[in-house]
């Protein structure tokens, strides 16, 4: 995991120096500090031979790209493991005998032949009916709804998986009622996203429920993940909070109250949607929103700013 982990942070050194991404969050500004330690949310990853890449790597993603999350890796026994069809090995972080105890605990899913690995394993079972007692949320991953399953962890609750296992899960979990059609439900403690991809927006709403939606936009940002729509999933009992789809005029730029020109400031001004310090005077990046300027320290915050303006404005 670690090999993993250099490659990926090797490559977004090379992004960002290319793209001129001055706002990553890795790079700990002194308006932007990273938290750490014992201060960020910790989210474990199950992880087991056959496991399914996107399934654990697409949250891992949203997770670490947000400075108030910490992500590791948790294995069954020590040593190296493959992914689906062999495509990854990696070295995960812990084996569940010595992984510090998750305020997240995520569940990814693979074929059913793999899963019954872990499913199968009277310890593996025990410790995530343990780990679940004191978790905030218990996430599954496509397929890995059946890990859930059979932990008993989805009696009584609603819950979706996989558009081509849901028939098969809900014949083995005849207490639970699963739907379609939806990225991801929440019910209580327990969510469950549909196959695949839909980790990344499972993972997306758990960090606008605990840091809020700025946060999470902030996160779809610098994934350039533009296919988030919090609407798409489900909470039971609650409700789903702001409709993506319902900010447009309002939340747009006022381009009528922007003459194509930044105003000078006397003094420096931090970004809205990142927190980062705008060097005083001219700005590459702004934009005019109700007679007032924003200046950005990257294109990617203006973008995201012009998307929902009387989100990041509304304090301003």
């Amino acid at each position: 995991m670690k090999n993993f982990k250099n490659i990926i942070a090797t490559g977004l050194v090379i992004c960002s120096g290319i793209l001129g991404f001055g706002c990553k969050q890795a790079e700990e500004k002194k308006d932007h500090k990273t938290p750490i330690g014992d201060e960020r949310i910790k989210v474990g990853i199950l992880v087991y031979p056959g496991v399914e890449l996107l399934d654990f790597s697409g949250p891992a993603e949203v997770f670490s790209n947000s400075k108030y999350f910490r992500v590791y890796t948790i294995s069954v026994n020590s040593g190296k493991i493959s992914t689906k069809n062999n495509t990854l090995s990696m070295n995960p972080d812990f084996t569940i005998s010595n992984a510090p105890l998750p305020d997240i605990l995520v569940l990814p899913g693979g074929q059913l032949g793999d899963i019954r690995l872990v499913t199968g394993n009277k310890e593996v079972m025990d410790w995530i009916t343990k780990v679940n007692a004191h978790t905030k949320l218990t996430m599954s991953v496509c397929t890995g709804a059946a890990i859930l399953s059979k932990a008993g962890l989805l009696d009584g609750k609603t819950a979706t998986t996989h558009s081509g296992a849901i028939d098969t899960l809900q014949k083995i979990t005849p207490r639970a009622r699963f739907i379609s059609d939806v990225r991801f439900v929440e019910d209580g403690k327990i969510l469950t996203t549909a196959g695949v991809s839909a980790g990344i927006d499972g993972a997306l709403h758990v960090v606008e429920k605990m840091k809020g939606l700025k946060e999470a936009l902030f996160v779809t940002s610098i994934m350039e993940y533009d296919k988030w729509k919090p609407a798409d999933g489900k909470v039971i009992g609650v409700n789903q909070g702001m409709d993506m789809n319902k900010m447009k005029h309002d939340h747009m730029v006022d381009t009528t109250a922007h003459d194509g020109i930044s105003k000078t400031t006397n003094t420096d001004e931090k970004d809205v949607v990142c927190g980062m310090t705008v060097p005083k005077g001219r700005s590459k990046y702004f934009s005019a929103y109700k007679g007032k300027d924003y200046h950005f320290c990257s294109a990617s915050c203006k973008n995201l700013f012009d998307k929902n303006s009387a989100l990041y404005a509304s304090k301003n």
